[in-house]
């Protein structure tokens, strides 16, 4: 009885280290496997300088929501559709930036990955 005891602590033990260093590995490595993607695509698709309005298309074109913000950071801002892995990961959120010169053209682009967790 004591010896199925201790191999069942042992298992559960095992099976819950796994899930605590496995889980943030793999979330870890999906975030960077969308990153690297999504720049990818702003690479091919927004030369450097583009202008706003390419800018505005290709939100169009990859984002459910997006927004420019012309008064603080002068970035153009959008999450991309979620999949139902990601609402089921924490309801993960994946946000591309596209930040812009002052005279409102193309700089570089970012990708943000949020878990909201509700």
């Amino acid at each position: 009885m004591a010896q199925r005891l201790a191999k069942v602590t042992l298992v559960v033990v095992i099976a819950l280290a796994t899930l605590v260093i496995g889980l943030p590995s793999a979330l870890s490595y999906y975030d960077a496997q969308a990153k690297e993607s999504l720049l990818r695509v702003v690479a091919k698709e927004l030369p450097p300088r583009a202008s706003h309005r390419e800018m505005t298309e290709f939100m169009q074109r990859h984002t459910t929501t997006y927004a420019f913000d012309d008064k603080y950071h002068h970035d153009y801002a959008g999450f991309v559709p979620q999949t139902q892995l990601d609402k089921s990961l924490f309801n993960r959120k994946v946000q591309v930036l596209l930040k812009v010169n002052d005279d409102q053209t193309f700089r570089e682009a970012d990708v943000r990955v949020f878990y909201t967790f509700l």
